[in-house]
Order: structure tokens, then C-alpha cells, then sequence
């Protein structure tokens, strides 16, 4: 919780801020950085070539992040469906993480769940029809 004085037309108003779980931190900040997207137990039959084939699982990907308050974007000059992607937040928690759903361009579910922190750190991202999971590292 939080008390902020401000002056509102000239009266001194009193707000009451209070941290709630799924509401954007104040010290969220924007952040741009390179980074390399995989599997991430490296290859699996599950993925590339098993039950379930996908081209974007298949190989390791070389793009940049984007966060801009709510949104996190991946962009890739990967060719393989699926490699660059945009999804957007309801909030971060005060810890910097987060998890959101959403749906790619053939209405297939999936998941990306950010760490915690602020700046520069690792994402997943899952589908929800099976297993893998492909983590997004920030390249040194």
C-alpha cells in the first residue's frame, strides 16, 4: 500500500494506492534486447518430427524483444510460422513476471510466461496441446 499527496486544483488531495496482485507495478519499465529462442531440453520427437510437427519448434531462433509497458513482442527474421509474435499483458506483477494466453494465427492456444525481474530475462513460451517448451534467453 501506498499514500500519495498531489495538489488537484489547487486542494491537496490524498490517494491511496494499493499493490494488488495482476495491477502494472510502478517500476515496470519499458526494455529492448536481443535474444535467442530454442527448445528448451533441446531437441524433442514431440516437437520436430514426432506426434505433433512444427516448424517453428524445430530450430533455434535469433530475434529481438520488445517490451513496452504491457506488450511483449518477439521479432524474428525466421521464416517458420509462428517465430515472431506479439501478446499483450493484463499486468505484470509486482515482481516483474508474468503469465498471459493468447492465440496464434491458426487459433491454437498458447502461453507465454515471463520471470520476474525488469530489463533483459528469459520467457517460455508453451502450446497447449503438448508439451514443449521453448525458452526466449536474453544473448550475452
Amino acid at each position: 500500500m501506498a499514500i500519495a499527496y498531489r495538489r488537484l486544483a489547487g486542494t491537496l488531495v490524498l490517494g491511496l494506492w494499493l499493490a494488488l496482485p495482476g495491477v502494472l507495478h510502478a517500476g515496470a519499465a519499458d526494455a529492448t534486447w536481443a535474444a535467442t529462442g530454442k527448445l528448451e531440453d533441446g531437441t524433442s520427437t514431440a516437437c520436430t518430427g514426432g506426434s505433433v510437427p512444427m516448424p517453428e519448434w524445430a530450430w533455434q531462433t535469433e530475434g529481438v524483444v520488445d517490451i513496452k509497458g504491457n506488450t511483449l513482442t518477439y521479432t524474428t527474421e525466421s521464416r517458420a510460422p509462428n517465430s515472431s509474435f506479439t501478446v499483450e499483458f493484463k499486468a505484470l506483477q509486482p515482481d516483474g513476471s508474468g503469465r498471459v494466453e493468447s492465440e496464434d494465427d491458426k487459433g491454437r492456444r498458447f502461453f507465454v510466461t515471463i520471470a520476474p525481474g525488469s530489463g533483459a530475462r528469459p520467457f517460455y513460451m508453451t502450446y497447449s496441446y503438448n508439451a514443449c517448451r521453448r525458452v526466449y534467453s536474453p544473448k550475452a
